[in-house]
């Protein structure tokens, strides 16, 4: 199928070609479809409706969270993460 571009496109496209980053315009075209969809594709996704800050989800998760749950992490466990995650090392405070 042929395609008329303008002269401008036509540049930008062999511009790409000779950075090497592309053996061909049909490449260039190519991932500029595939990012096309992509961003069609994440802007279909339903809007979840929840505008607010993320700190205030976060808080509100929290206090669904009981005391005796948060009594159980470690008072170190920001310095130590690596450690309760991964069993490295504890870092000295």
């Amino acid at each position: 199928m042929p395609i008329v571009l303008k002269p401008d496109l036509e540049q930008r496209i062999a511009q790409q070609v000779e950075s090497g980053r592309y053996q061909s315009a049909d490449q260039v075209v190519q991932e500029g479809l595939d990012l096309l969809e992509a961003r069609n594709a994440t802007e279909a996704l339903p809007a979840t409706g929840d505008t607010r800050p993320i700190w205030e989800i976060v808080a509100e998760i929290s206090r669904s969270v009981p005391d005796e749950e948060w009594a159980r992490i470690p008072a170190d466990s920001s310095i130590n993460l690596d450690h309760y995650l991964y069993g490295a090392p504890k870092v000295s405070e």
